[in-house]
Order: C-alpha cells, then structure tokens, then sequence
C-alpha cells in the first residue's frame, strides 16, 4: 500500500553541516564577502566583485526579523521553514551594483552521496533591457581542484516575465518577485574535494535599475534520497528527494511498479530489505540536469533505551543525550531533546529542569531510522514549594513573610532565610516587619543540598494622594457641594470620599452636596486598595447684603431723577457696590443712571464685598407736561380789550387743569385782568395739570391806537415853518380823500395822497385871504375799516 506524502522528510535526517554555513550565528563567519559593478563585455554579462573586510551597508545585510516583509513582494524577508536568520543580497538601489558572499566546503569522504540545501527569494526590476543587461541574481558551486563550475549546481535568474515561479509586484508593475523556494544541489561523487558555493546579486549594466535577493542555507547536509533505512520497528518507509526540481517520479528497481510523485512520499508497506529504489530528477528548463538516483532499503535494529526516572534539584541543567541518560548511545545516531510526545518542541543544549516533566529523546541515523523513548525528570521536595504573595497593606501596616501560611508544600527538615536579592547574598534584616514595597526573596535549603529560591512580592499600598482646593465661597440661599469632583483635583482617581463635621471622622454629613453653613469640615478618602487619608475642607456660605429701595418724588418732565441718590437707599447694607438696569434679569445696564428721564421700573444690583449681591425694583415717575398751543388774538385798536382768558387763545393745548397769566417772562407779575387787556406787548400764560406740572409760553398781542386824522387849527403859507396844510395819520393806512373848502364852500383843495406836501394856502394860482377853511378826511384804518373826520383851520397871512 502506497501513501504519497506531501511533507518534507525532516532535516533531522540529515548530517550537521559546515558551521554557519546557514548564518546561524547572526553573522558571516567563514563567508567571504564582495562588492562590484556589472556590465557588458563583449556582449555578454560581466560582474566584477573584489573581496571585503566588513559586510558592506546595506548591500550585505544579516535578518533575523521573521515578521518582517519585502516591501515589493510581501513575503516574510527570514523564511517561515527555515533558520532564525537569512542574507538579503544587495537593495532596491541603483548604480549597476554587484554584491556576492562566498563559502568553501570539504565533502566529507565518507560520503559517495552528499546534498546540501538553500532556499532563496529573488525582487528585480524588469525593465526589458536586452538579456545581458537585466538585473540578476546568480547561485553557482565551483570545483575548486578544476576551476570549474559544477554546471547541474549552477543556476543564473535573469529579470523576465517568463521566469518559472515568478510574479509581478503589485507595488510596482515594472518589479518582478519570487517568494522563497528550496533548492538540493548534489554534491554526491565529491567527496574529498573542496567546493566553493557563491551567491550573486546584480543591478542592471545601465545603472538604472536594481535586483537584489534572500538566501538562506539548510544547517543539515544529507543524501539525495532520506528516509531509505529504517528502524526495524517501523511498518511504513517515509522517503524524499532534493528540493528544486520539477518533478519527482519514483519507480521500484526493474520500474515495473510506479511508487507515486512528489518530492516527498510514504511507502507502506516497508519495501523488502536490499531492494533498490529509483527517483527520477526533472529540472525547471535552464536550470539544471535530468537525472535518476536510487538509494538500497535496508533497516536498523536499533531501539533507544534511557533512564526511566531521574530525579534532581530544581533549576539543574542536565544532559539528556549524554551517557547518564541514554543507555545504549550510537556514534551512528543523532539524538535530539523535545518537551512533547508529538516532537514539535525542540529543546537545544543543557535542560534547565523547573519542574517535575516528560521529556521525550528522539534517535535518528542519517538514513532515516528513527526511535523514541521518554524520560522523567522529577526535583526533590523542595521544589515543590510554592510561595503566594502575602495580601497588600496600608502604608500604615508592615508585612510578614516569615508566616507559615504564605508558603505550601512539604516544609519538613526545610530551612528558610531572607533576602533582598535573587542571588541570596543580601540578608534582610527584618522579615516579619516589613514596611516598603518590593520584591524579596526566600530561600528553601533541604537536607540533600538542594535549595531553591522564590520571590515574594510584598505590596506596601502607598498614601492616598487627596488633594483639597477649598470650594469657592458661595452666596446665601446658595449651597456647597462639597463632593464636587473640582474641589479634589490632582488627588488619585480611585478615591471614595465621605464627610464629616468633626475630625475624629465620627458625625457624618447628612448631604454633602448641599452644605448650607460656613465651616470646617472633614474628608476621609478611601482609596480601592482599603487605604484611608483624611483632611479638612472649607466651606464658606456669605450673607446677602441688604437693600432698601426708596421711590424717588415724581418730577416734571423735562426734569431727570437719579437713581444714585444715596437718599433714596436709606437703610441699605453700608460699604456694597451700585450697579442699575432696565430690566429685572439684570442684563441690560443702565448707561447713566443719574439722568433718568422716562416714567418705568428700574432695577438696582447691590454687591457685596464677598460678590454677593441683591436687587430690587425703583419706580421712578416722570410726569408729562401740559401741552400747550397759545393762538394769536386778532390786532385791535386801544380803544377795544382782548380777553387772554378766551377758550380760543389756548386752542389745541392739553392735558392741563388751570391756567395763569403772567407780564414777565420770569412769571413774577400777574395780569390783573386777563379778560381785558388792551396794551400791546408779550404777555405770557401757563397752563398746568392735575400732577402740577405746567408750562408756559409767550403770546404778543397787537393793540394799536385808536385810528385818527389829526389837521392844525392854523397854518402860515408865507412863513418858513407851518406853511402848509396837510393831516397826520394815526392807524390810518389809506387816504380815500381830503378835502378843504373856503367859507362860501367852494373846494379849494383835494388829494387822496398820504404822502402829498398838503396844501399851500393857493386856489387857483392866488394866495387865500384871512380866514376860516373847513377841511372834510376820508380813510381806511390799519383794520381795514372806514374812518371819517372833519374840522376847521385858519389861514393866517
């Protein structure tokens, strides 16, 4: 029955290879290391590398970082089945840059048939230039003795897109990539020579673009088929081939019978001992060469026997693979520790042992045989104990470590002393009182020897941090919250606080939210770890002042009121701040409140010293005045009255009860009878209402004199003065005629000129004689009325 296996055959079939030759030390012991330039000679490509002291910066670069990806390709820069460490030739810099390394083996002769593996990852920029220019990477062997390239070890990748395995970056589509591959070159038929195993990375020759790659080599060296001997124990053959080749075909010794593909398989049943098997290689086109290799089935009596128990002192580091513990150990075989029955916990060198534990020793040849057998480790009692760490305290309280009860397990003929440190050199002086935190140590001695030493942990819980900021003074009816978390800032965030009224912490706050008196009182602060702090805390609760309002006397407009008239405040709080506003909420203040001038509610804001402040409403009444319209009486003559008392004259005024009467603008002198006033002038009136308030204003009154036509009684034509006869006006504004008539009543003279010279005593072109003349005047007067005089006049020569 045939099982066809898709495991690699372990490694630990395999022969240990030359030291570091997997970069196992973290570093390029017995490498070589290079540096060149490319370029093309004749056509063909040339690397040209001299040999460095030093790995060269970032061309040359150890990687140990297994979660760490190509930045192009995305796979894991140390590959996952590999070793702990990996090479990354050259970078993703350009410059035609060359870099190599180099490592020089012996195969052993005792080996007709020898393999040695690597794997390798290759980032090159394609940039389709002509072969010989493209970026590179290069993993050859060289026969030392021929100076020969071994030509099926030898294998030259050339930036293409038809590169077998190869994959365009989805970072950059110019960059192609390969994810790790393994590669077996055979090496069998060498044994004896010195070989020199080179790996190179290239730029390209025009110096634009770059190629660089990862190489890690196996640390196990083995034949080109493992697996072909067996233990006799077995029931099933687990074989495989080199890796990096195509394909794999295996075939029984006349190929009558196909054993199955695949690099690696499981024959089951075991193939009859002596019979041959034959594995068909088929390289990747260019990269190596057909072959058919076979390997001779054979078994191994061999059964791995060890100690079935052990017992030592805890932390012992032993050998399980030396003498003391494998009984009937094998120059032919390799034995190997793990922590597990599946083998998957490999445990390299010494074994520390901390507890009792299975460990498991697995022998293997180099061809393929395998036994397992197991081994228990036990310690003495002593380490056995455990110790817990004792339960934190208060930074008031110590801590004991010497109590029984801090430690379990067998304490029979076990001695105990204390420490400050893990070596058990620094004695500490006082273990039962222990007052600061940290870590100390116990050591337990028993009567083999053994000891062992434990940690305790002691937790001093330190000092609560309570801090107190006062909270700030409030004003009475307000209230104190003194839980507010303001009032606590900076102190440590898991604080429960409670409150009191005296300091032995003993009468608690009814509601501490709502502190309605100025005092002292108290905090106590339980942090979460049970630690207790306490201080005191200030309460402070200010009394209102207190206003007295006082409403101001109504005024008369346009008089103002101020509202800053200590007078009107009688009985307020002395030593307070005023401030006044329109409005009860008391946001829109009063720009001048020593000039109010509009009836309403006013509102005043006393304040404190303490910022506590009250207010209050004033009423101020500013009452309107009469208003007043004083209409002008018509123009009389003297000989009338105008009756200043008439409805008509204040016609149109308002708003007032009483009327007075006045000659003086000064109102100090009273008309006598306002009814009848007949002299022109101003005069003045006041009308004032039912609040007192009044208003005056002037009326001028137009009297003229009473219209007259004044004639002389005689005139003198032949003098110088009075020589002329003519009338006088008064009141008179037109002259309809006048007229002058001689005793026999002849008209001597006329005119209806006001401004004529009169008459000059002439009557036709002849002076009158002595005697009386009677004049007859007809007029209009300054009111428009008709006005008549007449008299007589002596002419005198």
């Amino acid at each position: 029955m045939l099982m066809i296996s898709t495991v690699v055959a372990s490694k630990l079939y395999a022969q240990a290879c030359p030291e570091n030759i997997g970069f196992e030390n973290g570093n390029f012991q017995n490498w070589k290391m290079f540096t060149g330039t490319t370029s093309i000679l004749s056509s063909k490509n040339q690397v040209s590398l001299s040999e460095v002291s030093v790995a060269s910066v970032g061309r040359h670069t150890i990687l140990n970082n297994k979660t760490l990806v190509d930045p192009y390709g995305g796979f894991p820069v140390v590959p996952k089945n590999g070793g702990n460490y990996s090479v990354k030739l050259g970078n993703n810099g350009t410059g035609n840059q060359a870099e190599g390394i180099s490592y020089l083996i012996t195969v052993p002769t005792n080996r007709p048939e020898f393999t040695l593996t690597y794997q390798y990852a290759i980032v090159l920029e394609d940039p389709n230039h002509q072969p010989a220019e493209q970026p590179r990477f290069i993993a050859r062997v060289k026969d030392v003795a021929s100076n020969q390239y071994i030509t099926c070890a030898s294998f030259e990748y050339i930036a293409t897109s038809t590169l077998p395995g190869f994959k365009k970056s989805s970072v950059s589509s110019s960059v192609i990539y390969k994810d790790w591959s393994p590669v077996t070159i055979n090496l069998s038929g060498y044994q004896g020579k010195k070989l020199l195993i080179e790996f190179i990375s290239a730029d390209c020759t025009l110096g634009g673009h770059f190629g660089y790659a990862y190489v890690d080599v196996n640390n196990l060296c083995g034949d080109l088929i493992v697996g072909n001997t067996y233990c006799k124990s077995s029931e099933q053959l687990n074989i495989s081939g080199p890796s990096g080749f195509k394909s794999y075909n295996w075939f029984n010794e006349d190929r009558s019978f196909q054993y199955g593909s695949g690099q690696a398989l499981t024959i089951k049943p075991t193939p009859p001992e002596g019979s041959k098997i034959f594995l068909d290689l088929i390289p990747y086109e260019g990269y190596g060469c057909p072959s058919t290799v076979s390997a001779i089935v054979s078994s191994v009596d061999y059964e791995l026997q060890l100690l079935s128990k052990s017992t030592v002192c805890q932390n012992s580091e032993i050998d399980l693979t030396s003498t003391d513990y494998v009984l009937n150990k094998s120059l032919d075989f390799t034995y190997l520790v793990y922590a597990d029955k599946d083998l998957t916990q490999l445990i390299t060198g010494s074994t520390k042992i901390l507890q009792n534990t299975i460990f498991y020793v697995l022998a293997t040849n180099y061809k393929g045989c395998e036994s397992v057998a197991s081994i228990d480790v036990s310690i003495f009692d002593v380490a056995n104990i455990t110790a817990k760490n004792p339960e934190p305290v208060c930074y008031t309280e110590t801590v004991d470590i010497t109590k029984d009860e801090i430690y379990e397990g067998n304490l029979t003929d076990i001695s105990r002393s204390y420490y400050t440190d893990a070596n058990a050199t620094k004695t500490l002086i006082n273990p039962s009182r222990i007052s600061n935190s940290g870590k100390y140590y116990v050591k337990f001695v028993n009567t083999f020897g053994c000891s062992k030493i434990l940690p305790i942990d002691v937790i001093i819980n330190p000092k609560p941090l309570l801090k107190i900021t006062n909270p700030t003074a409030v004003c009475f009816p307000n209230k104190v919250d003194l839980s507010n978390v303001n009032n606590f800032a900076g102190s440590d965030q898991d604080l429960t606080l409670s409150f009191y009224t005296d300091i032995n912490l003993t009468q608690a706050v009814i509601d501490s939210k709502k502190i309605d008196q100025s005092g002292t009182y108290y905090v106590k602060a339980t942090n979460s770890k049970g630690c207790i702090v306490s201080d005191k805390i200030e309460a402070v609760i200010n009394e209102l002042p207190v206003l007295v309002t006082i409403d101001p006397a109504p005024v008369c407009f346009p008089e103002k009121v101020d509202l800053t008239n200590a007078q009107l405040y009688n009985g307020t709080t002395a030593g307070v701040s005023y401030s006044y506003f329109y409005d009860q909420t008391l946001t829109n203040k009063i720009a001048n409140p020593k000039q109010i001038s509009e009836t309403g509610k006013y509102f005043v804001k006393i304040t404190n010293p303490s910022g506590c402040f009250v207010s209050g409403q004033i009423i101020v009444i500013v009452n309107p005045l009469p208003v007043i319209v004083l209409n002008k009486p018509r123009t009389i003559f003297d000989y009338d009255f105008i009756d200043l008392t008439s409805a008509d004259i204040v016609k149109g005024s308002k708003g007032y009860v009483k009327a007075s009467y006045f000659e003086d603008a000064l109102l100090k002198k009273p008309i006598a009878d306002p009814t009848k006033v007949n002299i022109a002038g101003v005069y003045y009136i006041v009308l004032e209402n039912d609040k007192g308030c009044s208003i005056a204003g002037a009326i001028e009154l137009n009297i003229l004199p009473s219209p007259k036509i004044v004639v002389p009684t005689a005139f003198t034509p032949q003098k110088s003065t009075n020589n002329k006869l003519y009338p006088f006006f008064v009141s008179i504004q037109k002259l309809l005629s006048f007229k002058i008539y001689n005793k026999w009543g002849i008209l001597v003279y006329q005119t209806d000129d006001m401004g004529t010279g009169g008459w000059d005593g002439q009557f036709k072109t002849k002076l009158q004689p002595l005697e009386t003349f009677s004049w007859f005047a007809d007029g209009i007067d300054l009111l428009g009325g008709k006005y008549q005089s007449k008299g007589k006049t002596i002419l005198i020569l």
